[in-house]
């Protein structure tokens, strides 16, 4: 008789994975035609080099292949990009992304081929309407106007758009040619391979892009809520890292990773267990899938760890109904964020 004709031993592993939303993906969007690369493109495509769109029949000059390239030439530099089609015969920008969303939807930032430019409201209100991120990159001389109020930067200003990151540049020439060098591609390709929460988007040295000269028009731009990139102390930095509203970007990205990580983890356990009880256990259990979240969120440095406090409700003390419904109500917890230091005052007194 072998052991296993006494202790007979069956083990079920737990360990269905779901789908874990990405905040290092960006996609490209523009305009082109699906006998672009064999095979046909449809609606989205991913790569994961800038030969990749080489070899995928991509030609050095067209605008898709630049913002790729300037994405990857970062360093570190993202895993992969989308390209995402919108077709000429969508009927809005909404409709377009849709469209790839329904293809590919592993992406998180947006960057905008400058042949769609024109449509950064409809972008942006995207955007906001189904928590992605983009920046946007405008030339527009109205920006630097403190006049003017139609610009894309004192558009979104105004409508307190949390999601779209505002970018002024002016178009670089070389000669009398247009030499565009998309600081908005760059910026979210310096910024994307680092975890939510590691990293702030002020400061940030971007690789093939000129600095500006803003001396006379910086505060125009900080009252927009506009960034830019300027040489300052002899280094070339992005500022201010803000999106429209004015709210910093890793706070923005960092609440949304929060969130999809919480509804990940208790889906996650829904999953895999075949029950998670209805009672003082069932809901400690659920408590502690979202300190975990929490506590995470804080050693990645989105959260101040010691701030973190979560509520639950007493088994006792819920509805009835939401008992018969299976719903558990009334989680809660309260955190500060752990932001960033970005201005320093130092007073100090030397004497003999």
């Amino acid at each position: 008789m072998a052991l296993k004709d006494i202790i007979d031993v069956n083990i079920t592993r737990q360990t269905t994975s779901v789908a874990v939303a990405a905040f290092n993906v960006p996609l490209i969007l523009s305009t082109f035609a699906t006998s672009k690369t064999t095979p046909a493109f449809t609606r989205a495509r991913s790569y994961g080099s800038a030969k990749a769109l080489i070899d995928d029949g991509w030609a050095e000059s067209d605008a898709v292949y630049k913002i790729a390239n300037v994405i990857f030439s970062q360093n570190p530099s993202v895993s992969r990009v989308v390209v995402g089609r919108a077709d000429s015969g969508d009927t809005s920008i909404a409709a377009s992304i849709t469209a790839i969303r329904n293809e590919d939807d592993s992406w998180y930032g947006l960057i905008v081929d400058q042949a769609l430019a024109d449509d950064f409201a409809d972008v942006a209100a995207y955007v906001e309407a189904n928590k992605r991120f983009t920046i946007l990159w405008t030339t527009s001389a109205d920006v630097i106007d403190a006049t003017k109020t139609t610009d894309p930067a004192s558009v979104l200003k105004g409508l307190g758009y949390d999601r779209s990151a505002t970018v002024w540049h002016p178009m670089p020439m070389d000669g009398a040619t247009e030499k565009p060098d998309y600081p908005d591609a760059a910026w979210m390709g310096e910024g994307f391979p680092y975890e939510p929460g590691s990293s702030t988007w002020n400061f940030k040295k971007l690789k093939g892009v000129t600095p500006d000269n803003v001396s006379s028009v910086e505060t125009i731009l900080q009252g927009k809520n506009c960034n830019y990139y300027s040489t300052v102390g002899g280094v070339n930095i992005m500022q201010d890292g803000r999106v429209a509203s004015g709210e910093w970007i890793d706070i923005i990205i960092g609440t949304d990773w929060i969130e999809a990580r919480l509804r990940e983890a208790v889906y996650g356990a829904f999953v895999n267990n075949r029950k998670i009880p209805y009672n003082n256990t069932g809901i400690a259990m659920i408590e502690g899938l979202v300190k975990g979240v929490l506590k995470e969120a804080a050693a990645k440095g989105i959260l101040q760890e010691d701030s973190i406090v979560v509520t639950v409700p007493r088994f006792a003390d819920i509805p009835q109904s939401d008992k018969i419904n299976r719903h558990l109500p009334d989680i809660k917890f309260t955190a500060l964020y752990q932001g960033a230091i970005h201005r320093v005052t130092i007073n100090g007194t030397i004497s003999v």
